[in-house]
């Protein structure tokens, strides 16, 4: 069965959709959020908890290679799921995970700016000015966001199979419209789609464990995993212990092979 990625402007019944997509269809639904609120494996709040922009991007200047681990981990966790198929995901940014995917139905959820600022201004028991500020605020912050971390403007519409204005329609309406979407051939997983996913949750796992080598190139092809890496020459039999003793165990690797060019 398909994966559904559905995007959404800040406060505004993405969710609610996605819910009911998922109920229509009866798939789970997971987001960003409740993703990192259950992981273990990579236990950062700072990393957790990125609403505020610019706090968020200091958090990660702070980190060494904060981005490029970012990235791997949100990756490895979200494509732990999304590889079962039988899911929809809704948050920011999903069609970069899924981009090149074939059975993903990508959807981005946009409403009229008049009817975000009174639901906002209900919401948060806030003047209709105030709400109109505030969502423009984090419309941008949520756009720059996914502009530095993946390079993509969330906006631009050649990114989706949908683009959903519900306003003119209610969420019963876009939810059946989605699900009914999704059944169509053209969105079935084949054998080429799912190796791709596949292959993609594989190298963000074998990333996460990496965690030591950020800059580490890996290469995926059908369950073998090379990894590339610069070290000390006289590091490099115990640089590649390591990186043999990280990765052991991680599910769906079926050979590796460690590349390690000395530099001196």
């Amino acid at each position: 069965m398909s994966i559904v990625s559905i995007s959404r402007g800040s406060y505004y019944r993405g969710s609610e959709v996605a819910y009911k997509v998922a109920g229509l269809l009866g798939y789970a639904c997971i987001s960003r959020d409740t993703i990192l609120e259950s992981s273990k494996d990579y236990d950062v709040p700072e990393i957790k908890v990125m609403h505020n922009f610019q706090y968020a991007v200091q958090t990660l200047e702070r980190l060494s290679f904060g981005r490029e681990r970012y990235i791997h981990f949100i990756s490895s966790a979200i494509l732990r799921h999304l590889k079962k198929d039988n899911h929809v995901y809704h948050g920011l940014a999903g069609q970069f995970f899924l981009h090149d995917v074939g059975h993903v139905l990508k959807v981005r959820i946009i409403a009229d700016m008049e009817e975000r600022v009174h639901a906002e201004a209900e919401r948060a028991h806030i003047s209709p000015e105030k709400a109109r500020l505030q969502l423009k605020v984090d419309d941008e912050e949520r756009r720059k966001w996914a502009m530095l971390l993946y390079g993509i403007d969330i906006v631009d519409p050649s990114l989706y199979d949908m683009v959903l204005n519900i306003s003119s329609m209610d969420t019963d309406n876009a939810a059946d419209l989605i699900a009914r979407t999704a059944g169509y051939p053209c969105f079935q997983p084949t054998e080429t789609s799912r190796k791709r996913i596949e292959e993609h949750a594989l190298s963000a796992e074998v990333k996460v464990a990496l965690f030591d080598y950020p800059t580490a190139g890996v290469f995926v092809d059908a369950g073998k995993v090379v990894v590339h890496v610069k070290a000390p020459e006289v590091q490099v039999d115990a640089v590649h212990a390591r990186i043999a003793a990280s990765l052991q165990g991680i599910e769906g690797l079926r050979e590796l092979e460690i590349k390690i060019a000395p530099y001196y």
